[in-house]
């Protein structure tokens, strides 16, 4: 099981997020993490474009790249 603290080993990397029920994956940056009545969550930001929100860690596969622009 994983918990809040070893999602917060992912802060600052980027990560694939799914947007639930569609087939639409995009690249955000990991801002933070927390536990939120027993959920884990990220908050993230899009590679481009504006903004940056709370989405279930479930949602976000965590990629082994460094940058993007490789």
């Amino acid at each position: 099981m994983t918990s809040a603290e070893e999602l917060k080993e992912n802060i600052g990397r980027h990560g694939l997020l799914a947007v639930s029920g569609t087939a639409l994956k995009f690249v955000v940056t990991i801002l933070d993490a927390r536990s939120r009545y027993g959920h884990l969550d990220y908050k993230v930001r899009p590679i481009a474009g504006e903004g940056e929100t709370w989405h279930a860690s479930t949602a976000v596969q965590v990629l082994e790249i460094v940058d993007i622009n490789q």
